[in-house]
C-alpha cells in the first residue's frame, strides 16, 4: 500500500462509521434547522428591517457558537476512544504508522463534519431564499464554506486534543475547555486589554488592534471573515475603526489563523502521539 492509500482507506472508514452511526445526518438536522430559524428571527421582530443578507448574518452569527462544539463532539473520541478500548494497539499492528493514522482520522471527521455543515447550510438557504424572495449567492456560498473550514478547524483541535490523551475522561475534559475557552470565553481577553490599555470598555469605534485580538480565536477569525464578506470588506473594518485598516486585518491574515487553529494542534498531538506508550 501507498502512504496516500493507506491514508484515504483510514479516511474513508472513518467516514462510513459516521454514516452507520447517522453522526452525519444528525449535523445536517441541527445545522438546516437552527440556522433556518435564526435567519428568520428578524421577521418575528417587529421594526426591523432586514434582508437576505441580514439573515445569512444571522445564521452565521448561530453557527460560529453551535459548529465549534459539534465538530469537537464529532472528533474528541477519535483516538482516545479507541486507545483506551485497546483498539487501536490492532490498528497500529497493520501497515499504518501512528501519523498516518492521525491523518487518516483527521481527513474522515472533516470529511463528516464539512459534507454535514454544506448540507445543512443548504437547506437553510433554501428556506432563506423563501422568507425573503431570493438569496445572494456570492454571500450564501461564501458563508458556507467559511462554516465548513470553522468545522475542519475545530476537526484539527478535537484530533489533537484526542492524541494527546489517554482517556475519553480527559478527551472529554478538553474538548469542553477548547469549547469554553475559544468560543465563548475569548472576547474577555481583548476587553480586558481594552480596559487595560484605554482605561475604558470597547464602543462603537475600537483601535485596530482589538479587531486582531478578537480575531486570534478561530471563532472569531470566523466572525471577521463573514462580517468582511457580508458588510463590504474593508470598508466595514474602516468603519469599525475609525480611520484606514492595516494590513494585518486583511482576511487572508484571518485565513491563516483558521488555517493555523487546524495543523498546530494536529502537528503538537502528532508529537505526543508518536511517543506515547500504549500498553
Amino acid at each position: 500500500m501507498t502512504l496516500a492509500t493507506i491514508w484515504l482507506t483510514i479516511a474513508r472508514k472513518e467516514f462510513a462509521d459516521a454514516l452507520r452511526s447517522r453522526m452525519i445526518w444528525g449535523i445536517v438536522v441541527i445545522i438546516a434547522v437552527m440556522t433556518s430559524l435564526s435567519a428568520g428571527i428578524s421577521l418575528l421582530i417587529p421594526d426591523v428591517e432586514g434582508g437576505a443578507e441580514m439573515a445569512i448574518g444571522g445564521a452565521s452569527q448561530f453557527a460560529g457558537l453551535l459548529v465549534p462544539i459539534m465538530a469537537l463532539i464529532a472528533a474528541y473520541l477519535a483516538i482516545a476512544g479507541e486507545r483506551e478500548s485497546g483498539s487501536l494497539k490492532v490498528i497500529l499492528g497493520l501497515p499504518p504508522s501512528r501519523g498516518e493514522v492521525l491523518l487518516g482520522k483527521f481527513l474522515g471527521r472533516s470529511g463528516v463534519v464539512a459534507i454535514g455543515l454544506a448540507l445543512g447550510f443548504v437547506v437553510s438557504g433554501v428556506v432563506t431564499a423563501v422568507l425573503y424572495g431570493g438569496l445572494p449567492m456570492g454571500a450564501f456560498i461564501g458563508t458556507t464554506v467559511l462554516t465548513v473550514l470553522l468545522g475542519v478547524s475545530f476537526v484539527g483541535i478535537a484530533i489533537g486534543i484526542s492524541a494527546v490523551t489517554a482517556t475519553r475522561a480527559r478527551a472529554m475534559t478538553l474538548a469542553i475547555t477548547a469549547y469554553l475557552g475559544l468560543t465563548l470565553l475569548w472576547d474577555l481577553a481583548p476587553n480586558a486589554v481594552h480596559l487595560l490599555v484605554t482605561g475604558e470598555m470597547p464602543g462603537g469605534v475600537v483601535p485596530a488592534w482589538f479587531l486582531l485580538l478578537q480575531g486570534l480565536s478561530p471563532t472569531g477569525a470566523y466572525n471577521a471573515l463573514v462580517q468582511q464578506l457580508l458588510l463590504g470588506g474593508g470598508t466595514a473594518v474602516e468603519a469599525r475603526i475609525g480611520g484606514q485598516a492595516p494590513g494585518y486585518l486583511d482576511p487572508a491574515v484571518f485565513l491563516g489563523i483558521l488555517f493555523a487553529w487546524t495543523v498546530v494542534p494536529l502537528l503538537v498531538g502528532y508529537l505526543r502521539f508518536r511517543r506515547a506508550d500504549l500498553s
